[in-house]
C-alpha cells in the first residue's frame, strides 16, 4: 500500500511539472512528439518497435527512479509533503531560470 502511494505521489508530481512545463505551447507539442519519436526509434526507420517502445519504457522508469531518489532527502526510501514541497519548488526555480535564459 506504501508503495502505491508513493508510486501515485510521484506519477502526480511528474505529470503537473510537465504540465507546468508545457503550458500554453501548443506547437511545442507537436514539436515534442516528433522529438520522442526520433528518441524512441532507434534504427531510424519511422516506426517505433515493441522492442524499442519497451526500451524507451525502461530508460522513463529509470529516470523516474533517479528524480525519487533525488527527492528523497533523507534517503529512507519514501516521500514527506515536505520533501515534496521542496522539490517541486526546486524544479520551478529551475524552470524560472530556463525561461528567463531564453528571453535573454
Amino acid at each position: 500500500m506504501r508503495n502505491v502511494l508513493i508510486f501515485t505521489l510521484l506519477a502526480v508530481f511528474s505529470l503537473v511539472t510537465l504540465a507546468e512545463h508545457h503550458k500554453g505551447d501548443h506547437d511545442g507539442k507537436a514539436r515534442h512528439h516528433k522529438g520522442m519519436l526520433k528518441q524512441v526509434d532507434q534504427d531510424g526507420d519511422g516506426v517505433v518497435s515493441t522492442q524499442e517502445h519497451e526500451q524507451a519504457l525502461e530508460k522513463m522508469a529509470d529516470k523516474r527512479r533517479e528524480r525519487f531518489s533525488k527527492m528523497d532527502s533523507n534517503g529512507d526510501g519514501s516521500l514527506t509533503k515536505e520533501e515534496i514541497r521542496a522539490a517541486k519548488q526546486e524544479r520551478r526555480e529551475i524552470m524560472k531560470e530556463k525561461r528567463q535564459q531564453q528571453e535573454n
